[in-house]
């Protein structure tokens, strides 16, 4: 087992602060730039609300998997299935081109 969820120095604050670092990044305020340029006003109004959601679903899926002291994979199986862990998989390879892509693109 991590060491992760045996420590007691995670709290709910810490964890929390870990996932809106993984949603903050470059790549997809980039991305939002070459697909819908709605300025500058929208546009942070989009990634600001866009962030609220993700960072909402992220910490309560997170919440899920510590307090059932299962990794994110596996607690996406425990709540939709295999077939939902499949799906979700599959999506999550598509974003990482993307990304990837979009890297390119900026350090181009």
């Amino acid at each position: 087992m991590s060491t992760f969820f045996t420590s007691t120095n995670n709290s709910s604050f810490n964890v929390s602060l870990i996932w809106f670092g993984t949603a903050v990044s470059v790549a997809e305020i980039m991305t939002g730039t070459f697909l819908a340029p709605l300025g500058m006003k929208d546009g942070f109004l989009a990634i600001l609300v866009g962030h609220v959601i993700g960072g909402i679903i992220l910490y309560l899926a997170g919440i899920i998997g510590a307090n059932k002291r299962c990794s994110a994979s596996e607690s996406i199986n425990l709540s939709f299935g295999k077939l939902g862990s499949v799906s979700f998989s599959l999506l999550n390879t598509i974003q990482l081109i993307g990304w990837t892509s979009i890297m390119t693109i900026i350090g181009a």
